[in-house]
């Protein structure tokens, strides 16, 4: 599901980086669905590491759920690497 949004969300991005481009900053709405964004998706990995308890190691299942929680965990860390660097209030001043 949030797989097939990525390109959107980089659309997104994209679009609203070239806005502001001038003042290297998102909106209050864009930072706070990237926020939104990261909760989500540490919620996903959180859902899909409890699941690993119930599924022994080097089976498929196994697999599949420590990838799940591997790419989101990654896609957080993007999100949160940009709402530090445009949206962070700290950095703003």
């Amino acid at each position: 599901m949030i797989k097939n949004s990525i390109p959107l969300l980089a659309f997104v991005f994209w679009t609203n980086f070239s806005i502001a481009d001038g003042q290297k900053i998102l909106s209050q709405k864009n930072c706070s669905e990237i926020k939104g964004s990261v909760l989500y998706l540490l919620t996903v990995a959180d859902e899909n590491w409890k699941a690993l308890e119930t599924n022994p190691e080097g089976i498929p299942d196994f697999i599949v759920q420590t990838a799940k929680v591997q790419w989101a965990v990654d896609v957080a860390a993007n999100f949160t690497t940009i709402y530090k660097v445009f949206c962070d209030t700290k950095k703003r001043r």
